[in-house]
């Protein structure tokens, strides 16, 4: 392990923060993904081939190194306070949850300061015979809307190329995420974590693949005394190219979702495909995802846990069908300035089966303009707008205008 420490009291107040190159295997890999910082950060924890460092931390900066070991450990995270004003009622006061606007009742507007984004991580490294080694926990306070209560956001360990705990779903891919400050984002997004053990393989010049085994959940309403059922786990595989411009991947999901009522078990086999990347050019990021599939309602951002993976249809399980697509465009300005356009489009199948006031589709825009006034130190403001349709034609919106001041523990 490649530690570097200042030799001198005198020369650690003018040192750079300390850096690591974890590992010393000849078959470790960098990524090759440009440097980019985030207002919310969902780059630090993704698992990555031979546990690269990821983009917004390239250098591994502020490890502390255990004396008489090869383990270094960081305290990471930052304290993140927002400030929300919505013209009408949003459903969720925290986040922008385009699925839980009130399609009925009063309108008024509301005011929300919280600090429930707050997020604090411990990372370890270290080289092993088997490869580099990292465990990664990270903790905020989301604990449910409107509320401020302890949420663990992720708990996973790495042993070179293979992963093991909870973090992202192979089927997500955090690094083509648009930046908002808005700690939801687009609710087409796939943002989903799961418990899972994982392997990677690195098939040279960049190109990466995968095959996750993931904790399932079938996601649909049953009447007592019926129950739903998870049958088999959840499998997903990626393929993915890395280049210094950016980044393009392909994740296909298949699973399997059953239910047990007074005919015994029933079961469907659901599907899903991401295609996802980014792209840096210039002063500007490009951001896209598009995703389609049946039966993968729970893998979306604004449909998780709203128990439309599939309806029970006369003649057994039918998975629902689902679109989404979203597309984020960054600008660099000059003097630490930046700003993100982002749009996001869901839409599930109308089905008969569904109550009239279960979600059809959601359209999710935001706008912001940031100032990184400093490493540790960043704010913005923000202007989101969502839309919701529900089976039934009857559609509701809100506008809401977001500010947020971000402090960085370390940088």
């Amino acid at each position: 392990m490649d530690i570097r420490t200042p030799a001198t009291p005198e020369v650690a107040k003018h040192a750079e923060p300390v850096s690591i190159t974890p590992g010393e295997a000849p078959s470790r890999e960098s990524s090759p993904l440009p440097p980019r910082q985030t207002f919310g950060d969902e780059l630090t924890g993704v698992a990555r081939p031979n546990n690269a460092p990821p983009p917004n931390d390239p250098r591994l900066q502020g490890f502390i190194p255990i004396p008489g070991t090869e383990t270094a450990i960081k305290l990471g995270g930052f304290a993140k306070l927002n400030f929300i004003h919505d013209q009408d009622p949003a459903g969720n006061p925290d986040k922008l949850v385009t699925s839980s606007i009130p399609v009925a009742g009063d309108r008024g507007s509301n005011t929300n300061l919280d600090a429930n984004a707050t997020r604090f991580s411990f990372e370890v490294r270290r080289p092993s015979s088997l490869g580099p080694l990292r465990f990664y926990l990270e903790n905020d306070f989301y604990g449910g809307p409107g509320t401020t209560g302890f949420r663990l956001r992720q708990a996973h360990a790495q042993v070179g190329n293979t992963y093991a705990g909870y973090g992202y779903s192979a089927f997500a891919d955090p690094d083509s995420y648009p930046e908002t400050l808005d700690d939801e984002g687009p609710g087409s997004e796939s943002l989903r974590r799961v418990a899972s053990v994982r392997q990677l393989w690195s098939l040279g010049n960049g190109v990466t693949t995968s095959l996750s085994i993931e904790d399932p959940e079938t996601d649909i309403g049953i009447s007592a005394p019926g129950s739903a059922e998870q049958p088999l786990p959840d499998v997903v595989g990626t393929l993915r190219m890395e280049r210094s411009w950016g980044h393009v991947q392909s994740a296909l999901l298949l699973r399997r979702l059953a239910y047990r009522g007074g005919g015994g078990e029933q079961g469907a086999t659901g599907y899903g495909l991401n295609i996802s990347g980014q792209h840096h050019f210039g002063s500007g990021v490009l951001s896209a995802s598009i995703i389609h599939g049946r039966g993968v309602s729970r893998y979306l951002n604004d449909l998780g846990g709203k128990q439309l993976d599939a309806v029970v249809a006369p003649d057994g399980l039918d998975p629902l069908q689902v679109s989404a697509a979203h597309i984020g465009y960054t600008h660099h300005w000059a003097g630490g300035w930046r700003s993100n356009l982002v749009f996001g489009r869901l839409q599930l199948e109308a089905n008969p089966l569904l109550a009239p006031d279960a979600f059809r589709a959601s359209t999710y825009a935001a706008t912001n303009l940031i100032l990184q006034a400093s490493p540790t130190f960043s704010w913005g403001v923000e202007i989101l707008y969502g839309d919701l349709k529900v089976q039934d034609g009857r559609r509701a919106d809100v506008l809401r205008v977001q500010g947020s001041i971000k402090y960085d523990f370390v940088r």
